[in-house]
This record gives structure tokens, sequence and C-alpha cells, in this order.
């Protein structure tokens, strides 16, 4: 990771304010430039933090004339990363976001002699109305990348005087609160930031951001990179290539079997022999878990009374199921529920069910005898028929009393059916009986087919053939169609 200068804090070698001038000389341009970084992507979620300082990088070099022309490995160096990293971050900017826009354009360009150069890059700005961190690209290349994104954070928060806690930092970084605390202190301990604590709203921390560190950077190794490779540096480890002959068993026999180098075993001490040590007490296995049902079991003296109508039951259940009744008739008795009652109930529930049938006590005990049971209105405070607490009658089972039985009312007409009665079937169609053979073929009578229409039927002939009979048929025509 790259370090901020040693000259971060001016040195006032000579006094005055000669020294921070020439101070200030010694500083990169970059050092004092700042870039609007847009809350879309910082405080969205949608972009991992090693994207949100390559987008302040990009953004810090596109303010130059002429624009970001600065290679990924350019970019990479300008980062600490490596080329393999810069690529991720740079292709997760300029994949298009949640609205379908990316946040980064890549312009190709060729230079007047026909070869290629650098690409150009963008970054989409914020827009008017559009919320924005507004930070020093130091900060970009000297903190870590979560660090940055905790960095804009605040900027914003101390710019928009929005009180901030941890837990709010914590869901914005996608961290736990207690990771969340541990980066403020990390970010307050390379002094970007000033921690007041309890001094804001409501007992929150204050935060004050500085634009520059208040200490110098100490120098620190550079880490091994691993980021872009399997492996890490050279300077920094490496992974094993050649076997280490110190550690390796002498290879002796034939076949390539090996036997370690013990020779003929004479240095072996002999066998020590402790059948007659004894082993104190500090070092004797400590006793095993007793049993549950071993330790004997003593009743209260009310859940005693209480379960007076059962206790010729209770000798032949084991301990714990006798806890656990206890445990449930303490338990009504500490919700109201009446001595009275529940012993009334126990002694009415023995009474009805035979003794043949009371095969498991301790389970007919808890699943029939002691569940409350609520009159036919089904409220919990009523107990076959009566309040709980004050022994009033129940109106509830009164109403149910005075209801009548569905069982017993009249049954209604039956309703009538939705759809219609079915039509009665058509009676078949009959087809009409062949004509005698007399009638088959042209009439016997004079004048042919046109000559029997007349006569059967003289005035539906009178308008179909009048203006075609002429001669021999037009005297058959009636004398009112003439």
């Amino acid at each position: 990771m790259p370090q901020l200068p040693a000259a971060a804090e001016p040195r006032h070698s000579s006094g005055g304010a000669g020294g921070v001038a020439r101070a200030a000389a010694d500083l990169p341009p970059w050092h004092r430039q700042k870039v609007k970084v847009p809350r879309r992507i910082w405080g969205s979620g949608r972009y991992s933090p090693g994207a949100v300082a390559y987008y302040a990088q990009v953004a810090a070099l596109a303010q130059r004339c002429e624009g970001c022309t600065a290679s990924v490995a350019t970019l990479a160096r300008y980062m600490g990363d490596a080329k393999r990293t810069a690529e991720r971050y740079l292709a997760e900017l300029a994949a298009p976001g949640p609205d379908g826009a990316p946040e980064l354009f890549t312009v190709r360009r060729t230079g007047s002699d026909g070869d290629g150069e650098t690409a150009e890059r963008r970054v989409r700005p914020a827009g008017r109305t559009e919320h924005f961190a507004y930070v020093p690209v130091t900060a970009a290349k000297a903190l870590r990348h979560p660090l940055f994104v905790l960095y804009c954070a605040l900027t914003y928060a101390t710019a928009t005087r929005t009180p901030v806690t941890a837990a709010e930092l914590a869901e914005l970084l996608d961290v736990t609160e207690r990771s969340a605390r541990r980066m403020t202190d990390e970010l307050e301990a390379l002094g970007w930031i000033t921690v007041h604590r309890r001094a804001g709203a409501h007992g929150r921390h204050a935060y004050e951001v500085h634009d520059h560190p208040l200490r110098p950077v100490a120098e620190q190794p550079d880490r091994p990179d691993t980021d872009g490779g399997s492996g890490a540096g050279g300077d920094g480890g490496s992974l094993a290539i050649k076997e280490d002959a110190g550690l390796t068993d002498e290879m002796t026999g034939a076949g390539g079997a090996f036997r370690r180098r013990r020779g003929d075993r004479k240095w072996v001490a002999p066998p020590v022999d402790t059948a007659g040590n004894h082993v104190p007490d500090t070092f004797r296995p400590a006793p095993g878990p007793r049993p549950a049902d071993s330790d004997p079991v003593t009743l209260d003296p009310r859940v005693w009374a209480v379960l007076e109508p059962v206790q010729d039951l209770l000798p032949g259940l084991r301990p714990f199921v006798l806890r656990r009744i206890a445990r449930e008739v303490a338990r009504q008795l500490d919700t109201g529920v009446l001595a009275e009652d529940i012993t009334d109930q126990l002694r009415l529930l023995r009474a009805w069910t035979p003794h043949e049938d009371l095969r498991d006590p301790g389970r007919w005990i808890l699943g029939a005898a002691l569940p409350a049971r609520p009159g036919p209105c089904g409220l919990t405070d009523c107990v076959r028929g009566f309040m709980r607490h004050t022994g009033a009658p129940c109106k509830a089972c009164a109403d149910h009393r005075t209801r009548p039985n569905p069982a017993e009312a009249p049954s209604p007409a039956p309703a009538p059916p939705r759809h219609p009665a079915t039509p009665p079937r058509a009676t078949p169609y009959a087809r009409p009986s062949a004509p005698p053979p007399s009638r088959i073929g042209p009439p016997p009578d004079p004048g042919g087919w046109r000559a029997l229409v007349a006569r059967e039927r003289p005035h539906d002939a009178a308008r179909t053939y009048r203006h075609r009979w002429t001669g021999d048929h037009a005297h058959l025509l009636p004398p009112d169609t003439a």
C-alpha cells in the first residue's frame, strides 16, 4: 500500500512561514486534490470498497486537461495493487449499474501514426441534485479500501451534520458493529479523523474529518502481494520449491525404502514399571454425574395438598415425572388458579376413569387430569360454568345453555336447485313412410308435375309458374289468378 510522504505534517526546520511553504512545495500536486464520490457509489452496497477507491482515483486523473489516460498497470501502481486486481475493479465499474448506466466509460484511442494509445477513461459524475462525499484523493491512495468507504461516510455525515452510530456504519460497511468500532479506532489512530466521545446529539460520538492525517504515517514494510497471483512476493517469503535435507530422513535400503536412523537401539531406555505407583487424588478422574432419578423428591406442602386425590399414584412414579407434576401444579397456582379447583378436577376425573385404564399414572396426570378444562364457552377463566376469581355464574355459559340445540331443530326445507330441471328429451324425428309404388314417377294425369301442383296448390303454383305456363297449362290455373 502506498504510504504518505514523511512531510504530511510540516516540519518547521527554519521556523516561520517559510518552513511551511517549503514543506508544502515538496508535496506532490495530487496531495491537495479533492474529488466528488457520489453516494450511489459508496452508500448503496452495490460496489466493493476497492471499486469505490478506483472511482476516486480515475475521477482525480480525469480532472487533468488530457483526461485520465493512465494504463491499467499505472492505475494499479498508483493504488498499490496488482494489475489483475485493478482490472477486476475497473470491470466492476464498467458494468451496468442498478439504473442500467455504467459508472466508468472507456474510449479507445489511436495515434496519428496509426499506433494504438492508452484508452481514455471517464467516470459518471454526480448529478446536480445528487448527494456526494467531497474527499481528498490522498485518502483513496493511503487508506485501505474499507477504511476509505468509512472515511467517505463520515465525510458526508460531517458535511450534512447527520449524527451516526456504530450500528449504522456497520450496516453500511456490511460488517458487525464491533468491527465498525474497530475500523473507526483505526481511522482515528491514522490521524484522518478525530472522535469526540459522547459529544454529539443524544450521547453519540461526534466525528471531525481531516483532509490530511494529523500525524505522519510510519513507514511500514511492504506486504506480500497476493491479490493478483497464487503465491506471495519473493521478498516476503515464497512457496517451498526444494526439500530441506536436514528435515528428511536418510534414505537407506533398496527400492527406495527408508527407515529412521536409530542404529541398534542401544540408547532406548528400559521400560518403566508403574504397577506399584499410586496416583494422588489430584489426578484421579472426577466422579461421573449422577442420574436425574437418583435424588429424592421433596414436594412443597401446597402442591402435596392439591394432589390429595391422586396421592396413592405418586409412589410408583419416577422422580423426573414427579418433578414435572410438581412444576405444573406450582405454575397453575402462581397464575391464579385456586387450589380447590385443581383438587376438584383431579377428584372428578379420578372418579370417572376406571382403574384398569390407568396403565401410566404419570402420563394420565400430566396429560388428562392437570390441564385446565374450560367450560362450554371456551373462556380460560371459566371453570364448569363459574368464573375462577369471583365465583359468579358465567354469562357465556348461560347463553350457551339457552341457545337451541342445532340437532333438535327442525330441518329446513331443501333449497331449490340452482340450475333448472333438465327438459324432457324430445321425441326422435319420425321419418315419413315411403310413398306407394303408384306415386313414384311422373303422375299419370295429363299435364305432368306442373298440372299436379296446379291442382293441389293452385295459388302457390300461380306465383311460381305463371310466367312460364302457357298453352296447355294455362287453363289449369284457378280463375282468381288469371
